[in-house]
């Protein structure tokens, strides 16, 4: 592949990753910003998964690396694994955790699919 040719992938690919931690980054403002109106344990839960959806997408755009983007989907499958006890008993919290759920899933195929199958 020609020097051009590789660049324009890489750029496209990139572009995509800058995309997916923009909606990271979002989706962490998002948080925080609910968190203002809500009460009790998503208020906390809330904060903190703000906290860290923006401290995780300015690492992984920091790193900038297939391994950031594959640490990055682990975290955010664990993060949605997580939420599923906690969807089940936790009455307050069940929208809370489905949302998560949903966003963690989400994310984590993002992030795969940033990667692919690490094949060269």
């Amino acid at each position: 592949m020609s020097r051009a040719g590789l660049a324009g992938r890489l750029g496209t690919r990139g572009q995509r990753a800058l995309a997916v931690e923009l909606l990271r980054a979002g989706i962490g403002i998002t948080h925080l910003l609910g968190a203002r109106r809500a009460l009790g344990r998503p208020a906390v839960l809330g904060r903190v998964l703000g906290v860290r959806q923006l401290g995780q997408a300015g690492l992984v755009l920091r790193a900038g690396t297939a391994d950031a983007h594959t640490v990055s989907a682990v975290v955010d499958a664990t993060h949605g694994v997580t939420m599923v006890p906690l969807a089940l008993i936790d009455r307050q919290s069940r929208r809370f955790a489905v949302r998560q759920l949903w966003i963690a899933t989400l994310l984590t195929v993002l992030e795969v699919a940033l990667v692919g199958r690490g094949q060269r």
